[in-house]
């Protein structure tokens, strides 16, 4: 849904169109996962791959969908940060993310990515919800 309504607002704007991928390399607490996972080199090598496969399928998405990517970049830290230290990099004029449900436990103890974002960055976000029925997401842009 992020990637929608940022391909109808860079559009609507002649805007430019980042995107980021990053992976998590901090240490994280285990919980709610039953087992935590060892952070080995292999494993994060691994994630790597995976993550600039999903990256390469999202600038694919956008740019089959009628979007024009300027630029994709991939990232390793601490998720928040890095998207907020890139933002500042590219001195971006509007960060947009996207949001999901938390379960019980993660709502209770933990701030979801976005909200993180949005309390920390220093330009606008938006943060782009997934709507209750799936039909296509129009942006007004007056």
């Amino acid at each position: 849904m992020a990637a929608e309504a940022a391909v109808e607002l860079v559009n609507g704007t002649g805007s430019e169109l980042h995107v980021v991928h990053v992976i998590s390399t901090v240490q994280e607490m285990p919980y709610p996962r039953r087992f935590a996972m060892e952070r080995t080199e292999a494993f994060l090598e691994a994630k790597k791959l995976h993550a600039l496969t999903l990256l390469d399928r999202r600038v694919a998405w956008i740019e089959k969908n009628g979007g024009k990517v300027e630029g994709s970049h991939y990232r390793e830290g601490k998720l928040d940060e890095e998207v907020i230290r890139l933002s500042e990099e590219l001195d971006v004029g509007l960060v947009i993310t996207g949001d999901r449900k938390l379960g019980w436990f993660e709502r209770a103890f933990a701030r979801s990515f976005s909200e993180r974002v949005l309390s920390r960055a220093n330009r606008p976000v938006l943060v782009v919800r997934e709507p209750v029925s799936r039909k296509r997401m129009t942006l007004d842009l007056r």
